[in-house]
């Protein structure tokens, strides 16, 4: 199999023969994990909603705008423009409000959700399973690569592949290697040898 690489908005997704690989493209997160194939559990789409920056901070940004916004539209006189302005400014100073008072004391998300609802990124949050234990694969998606997501489940290997050689053919492959260099083997019998434990 060649590697396949899927690529989604928080890194991309490498799968090999024996191997699926995220490398992320976030600075804040791990680079890269790995699971075996073999052991490859189940794959988990939530949905999912980020907001970049604190309900604060935007309510101060909002505001700043509505204010920015009022000054311009009274000195080219579009009331409309000076409407949104000041609408602007007491929606900032309310959810300001809301967010420090209500929110801080009564442990709410009320300022939060609004701003979610309004200005979150949107999108899916994919957890692949590593069923020895190891860690999990986490990333996030856009809303429009669900279908690449979804057909993540099929790489999963049902059984643990098979080597090209035993373990043990490997140790007597080098046994007999080791016993030809020493001139204990001929190289007639080094090369019949190593064609029967390589099934030529």
């Amino acid at each position: 199999m060649n590697k396949k690489v899927i690529s989604f908005i928080s890194g991309d997704i490498e799968i090999s023969e024996d191997r699926i690989l995220f490398r992320s493209i976030e600075k804040n997160a791990q680079q890269q994990i790995s699971i075996e194939r073999y052991n490859m559990g189940g794959v988990n789409i939530e949905e999912f909603s980020y907001l970049s920056i604190r309900p604060t901070q935007i309510s101060l940004r909002m505001l700043l705008l509505g204010i920015i916004i009022a000054i311009i539209a009274m000195v080219i006189s579009v009331e409309p423009l000076s409407f949104l302005g000041v609408v602007m400014i007491i929606f900032g100073i309310v959810m300001f409000n809301v967010g420090l008072w209500v929110d801080g004391f009564l442990g709410t998300k009320i300022a939060y959700n609004v701003y979610s609802y309004l200005f979150a990124s949107k999108g899916y949050k994919v957890s692949i399973q590593n069923n020895s234990g190891g860690g999990h694969i986490e990333f996030y998606i856009a809303l429009n690569q669900l279908k690449e997501a979804e057909q993540l489940d099929t790489f999963r290997l049902k059984e643990k592949p098979e080597t090209a050689f035993p373990s043990n053919g490997l140790n007597d492959l080098e046994k007999i290697s080791e016993l030809f260099k020493r001139g204990i083997l001929t190289e007639e019998e080094f090369i019949q040898k190593k064609k029967q434990l390589l099934n030529i």
